[in-house]
Order: C-alpha cells, then structure tokens, then sequence
C-alpha cells in the first residue's frame, strides 16, 4: 500500500467538506416561519374573533420585495380584492398584507412566494379561518 493514498483520501474529504460547508448558506431558501392569523392547520390556532385586516408572513431570512408575493383566495378560489403587498419596513423577513376590508366570516388559502436575496425561490399555501 502506498503511503501517500492515505494522505490523498483525507485531503480530498477534507476539502469536500470545507467546500459544502462554505458553501451553505448559498443554497439557503427563506422558509416560512410563522403565519398571522395562524394556519388552520395548526394545532393551536383558532380563527381570529377581532377583525382580519392584515397578514403577516414571517421568513427565515430577508426577502426581495420585487419578487415575493402573497395572493389570498376566498372558499371558491376567487381572489380577493384590495390588498397590498408590501415588506414590514422594520423587518424584512417578513411580508405584511393589507386588506382594504376585514375579511368576511370564511375559509381563505394563502399562496404565497418568498423569494430570498440571494434569489432562491420557495413557495407554499396555507388555510385560514374567520370567525367573524
């Protein structure tokens, strides 16, 4: 056995590693961390009784405001009209939608697209219910 194979082996997982490690925060996708009003879905959330003017979408990391966007859909997949999409100016992990009127008593999706600064992509979708 030659004794440079050894060496050989090491140094090359060695400098695999060093690399992916490097490497990770480059493949790093804003993922969805939080959701106000709360998911359906979610073992503790219960629909809001106070009015829904807003959401907010919170990220793993800072978002590009160009290309992130939220779209909400009624119970029979209609959007809904008069909302704003925008990045909370004092975090921009997170995206905040206005609604130009509280929601009405119902079932809504949330599909929304985060896209990372560094331009990574990640969408998802999510049920939210009204009480009121």
């Amino acid at each position: 056995m030659n004794l440079g194979e050894p060496l050989r082996v090491g140094f090359v997982t060695v400098a695999t590693i060093a690399l992916l490690l490097a490497a990770g925060p480059a493949f790093a996708h804003a993922h969805l961390l939080s959701e106000d009003p709360a998911a359906a879905d979610k073992a503790d959330a219960s629909a809001p009784s106070a009015p829904v003017t807003e959401l907010r979408l919170t990220f793993s990391e800072e978002l590009n405001a160009a290309f992130s966007k939220v779209q909400l859909k009624d119970s029979m997949g209609m959007a809904v009209d008069g909302t704003a999409v925008a990045l909370d100016p004092k975090d921009p992990k997170v995206i905040v939608v206005t609604l130009a009127a509280p929601l009405a008593k119902g079932e809504y999706e949330v599909d929304w697209t985060a896209v990372s600064n560094d331009g990574h992509k990640t969408t998802g979708t999510y049920k939210v219910n009204v009480a009121q």
